[in-house]
Order: structure tokens, then sequence, then C-alpha cells
């Protein structure tokens, strides 16, 4: 009996079978890349209209950021229990729901008539934010399983590229005179329909079987977890005070120009951007925790230099470091948690979402406050103790549940 044709042919099936597998992969990978871009440029697309938006409802500078709170605190209350709805319908379904919602909350925004009404539609793009973030980070980490090599970090590079496109284009919208209203009615549907174009488009990424791991109502970090989920608190508070406080560190701590301003702020954001593009090769390389590390004394770096510079040229150096240093740290502790066990994966993300964002968004005020007692420079060093605790557990970023 003749064998070999046989044989042939299911050779030729299992190379035909690898080589559709490996395209699917590719094309996986760009559509989650793609998504973290869309969905970051519409978030961000409104963010420099916000000085608008002030002065026509007439709000001071406090007035103003209760009403941003809207965002943070619905993302917060979100992150509590979307964890479990996304592991329950699904990360795709999770994906399309929050990005339709999104989409349509990003237009409110503009036609508030108040600060309580600015907030409450904040407070809705909030709670939709949360699904989309959690479902398109748990599909990044499933779909470095499928690949087998590892994507997450320059998915984030994505997420701050399309921060800039965002940022942007909103700038240049009011630049030819559209009011924040009729901006958004242009470019939340464009960035929320490439958004979903891409989660169609995107392939199956196979799911991994039910685990008989218990799925919570709520995404509050167990015991285990806690140190993964401190780790990235130093980078994340830092990374909140860069976008915040820069520009007013470089006007009044160095006496900087307004082109020093914008070169400080572009130097952080670019090297956040770049070191995120690389970070996946280096995670490769180095492993995760000693990239933790390096990311932690990089960024611990920055902020001294911010705490002794006396030119705009050195503390601009600083702040690119800080944007190197705070990269990789959420990346990796995201695909640390999606891998942790003892939970559903989208339940021990969420966690670290839950954690981080509150560092993120704590870290300004507690700068604004220290430096009201000791004044902007010393204030940016109260950082200094979270990061050594970050360079400290980056360990975590290796440990298992047991």
């Amino acid at each position: 009996m003749n064998t070999t044709e046989p044989q042939s042919q299911a050779l030729q099936a299992a190379n035909q079978q690898a080589q559709d597998q490996q395209a699917g992969g590719k094309k996986a990978v760009w559509c989650i890349r793609g998504l973290f871009f869309f969905e970051s440029a519409l978030l961000t697309n409104l963010f420099p209209r916000f000085p608008d938006i002030k002065t026509a409802l007439n709000l001071d500078h406090a007035e103003l950021g209760l009403g941003l709170l809207g965002l943070s605190i619905g993302t917060l209350i979100s992150l509590l229990f979307a964890g479990g709805v996304v592991e329950r319908i699904g990360t795709r379904k999770a994906s399309l729901i929050g990005i339709v919602l999104v989409s349509v909350g990003m237009i409110i925004p503009p036609l508030a008539f108040s600060m309580g009404s600015l907030f409450v539609s904040l407070l809705f793009v909030g709670l939709a934010l949360a699904f989309v973030e959690i479902g398109m980070n748990v599909d990044a980490d499933r779909t470095e399983k499928w690949i087998k090599r590892p994507i997450m970090s320059s998915c984030h590079g994505f997420w701050s590229l399309g921060a800039l496109a965002g940022t942007g284009s909103g700038a240049l919208a009011a630049g030819f005179g559209l009011t924040p209203f009729e901006q958004m009615l242009i470019f939340s549907p464009v960035f929320g329909s490439l958004a979903l174009f891409l989660i169609f488009l995107r392939p199956a990424i196979q799911t991994p079987p039910p685990s008989g791991d218990k799925n919570p109502a709520f995404a509050l970090p167990t015991k285990m977890m806690l140190g993964l989920c401190i780790f990235p608190v130093g980078m994340q508070m830092t990374e909140g005070a860069a976008f915040d406080w820069s520009g007013i560190y470089m006007r009044e701590i160095v006496n900087g120009t307004a082109t020093h301003i914008g070169a400080a702020y572009f130097a952080f954001t670019l090297s956040m951007a770049l070191a995120r593009f690389v970070g996946d090769r280096l995670r490769t390389a180095i492993g995760p925790i000693r990239l933790g590390q390096l990311s932690s004394i990089i960024g611990i770096a920055g902020v001294v230099i911010l705490g002794i510079s006396t030119t705009p040229e050195l503390a601009i150096v600083g702040w690119a470091l800080v944007g190197l240093g705070v990269a990789a740290a959420f990346p990796l502790s995201i695909t640390a948690a999606a891998e942790f066990g003892g939970r559903p994966a989208a339940v021990n993300v969420a966690s670290v979402f839950l954690i981080a964002f509150s560092a993120f968004l704590i870290g300004p005020p507690l700068i604004g406050f220290a430096s009201n007692l000791i004044g902007l420079k010393l204030g940016l060093m109260t950082l200094l103790p979270f990061c050594v605790i970050g360079l400290i557990l980056a360990p975590e970023l290796g440990r298992k549940h047991s």
C-alpha cells in the first residue's frame, strides 16, 4: 500500500493550517493595536476643548475640576464590576458595547449647561469606558498567547499615539473655528466607527476553557495580588503628575519659555511612546521582572533630575527619563494580572486597573497639596518613596496564584 500520497496531503494540510494561523495572528495583532489607537483618539479628542467649555459655562478652576471628575469617578465605579461582566459576556461584545456608548457619550459633554450636567455626562462616559479598557487589554493578552510573542507594550504605545492624534485633531478643529459640539459630532462617529470596524474585522481569538475559577461580583484585589497591584502605583502617580504639572514646573521652577514647555511635554510623551514600542522586545530579552526594575530606576532618575534642575534643558532631560520610566509599568502589570490565575483574567485585570487608575488620579492633587507646603520642586520629590516601593515590588511581576 502506497502511503506517500496521504502523508504528503496531510503535510500540506498542516502547512496550510499553520500559514492560516500565522496570517490570522498578524491580522489580530494589527486589529487590537488599531483598537487601542482609535479608542484613545476617541477619548482624548475633546480634551483640548475643556477650556472652551469652562468659558461657555462660566466656571472657575475648582468648578471645572469637579465637573471633569465625573470621568474618573465613573471609570472607578465601573472597574469594580466590569471585569466580571466582561468575563460573562465576552471581550468582543464588551468592547462593542463600550465603544458605542463612549462614542455617543462623548457628544454629550459639549451640551452641558452647568457644572453638574458636565459631571453627569462625563460620569456616563467613564462607566462605559471601563468595559472597553478591560476587553481590549484581555484580548491583547490572549493574542500574545496565540502568536507566542509579547505585544502588550506596543499596544499601549499605539494608545499613546492615539492620544496625540486625538488631542491634535481636537486642537486643529478649534483652530478651524468649530464649536466643541460640532467637533464631537464629526470626530466621535469617525473614531468610534473605525474602532468598531476593527473589532468586527479582528479574527476570533481562542478563549481559554472555563477554569472553574470563581467570578466575583467586584474586582477588588486579593491578598495574593496586592503586591502586583501596588507595583505600578509610583509610576502611575508620576505619569499623572507629568501630564498635569510639567508645564507649570517648566514655567515657574526653571523659567522656561512656551517653547521649553512644549518641548518638555513632547519629550515626555514621545519617550513614553517609543519605550512602549520597544518594551515587548525588552520583555522577551531580559524578562518582565528585570524590565520592571530597570523602568523603575530610570523613572526614579528622572524625578531626581527634576528635583535638582536649574535650567530648562536639564529639566527636559528629566521629563524624557520620566517618560521612559513610566512606559512599561502599566503594560507589564496588565500582562502579569491576566496570567496570574485564581480568578478569571478579566477580573484580575480590572483589579490592577482599579488601583493603577486611582494612583494616576491621586498623583496630581498630591503634588498640588505638597507644593503649597514645600514648593513644587520638593513636591515632586514626594513621588520618590512610591517609585522606590515599585522597584522593590518588581518581582511580583513573576508571581502566579498558588
